[in-house]
């Protein structure tokens, strides 16, 4: 969602005055004041967002970051946010290695019973992890560079 709102509103290319678009961001806005609240003091999320003790996770962190800056860059979300974002790609920095890889990337999340089954997912390297990183960094160029 964080994500796909902002794509949405200029695929469509929605006016300021349309309905959607209105809604869209102001679910968009609900999203990112809690993911806010939810952001670990790395600046990543956890996989299980309210549970600190999930472990953190750095594609959903990358596709998040990604979402925050181009809807603070396209004026849809206030510029306070922006920090939301900075502290995330901080955090997501720190996960690349010296191969340039991006570690903390679950290896699949299919649909699970229990919470336990999202707290087990392994982790590693994984090329969306990398996609991610890549889109969320290049949102960063474009927007702020």
């Amino acid at each position: 969602m964080t994500i796909a709102i902002p794509e949405i509103i200029e695929i469509l290319e929605l006016s300021k005055e349309d309905a959607l678009r209105k809604l869209l961001i102001e679910t968009l806005e609900a999203q990112v004041r809690a993911l806010k609240t939810y952001q670990s003091e790395s600046g990543l999320w956890h996989t299980l967002l309210d549970d600190p003790s999930s472990y953190v996770e750095s594609s959903a962190t990358a596709g998040f970051a990604y979402g925050i800056l181009k809807a603070v860059h396209k004026r849809y979300l206030p510029q306070e946010y922006k920090e939301v974002a900075y502290r995330a790609i901080q955090g997501l920095l720190e996960q690349i290695d010296e191969k340039g890889e991006v570690q903390n990337v679950s290896i699949g999340t299919g649909m699970g019973d229990s919470l336990d089954f999202y707290r087990n997912i392994g982790i590693t390297a994984m090329p969306y992890g990398q996609s991610l990183t890549v889109l969320c960094l290049t949102e960063l160029l474009v927007s702020y560079c």
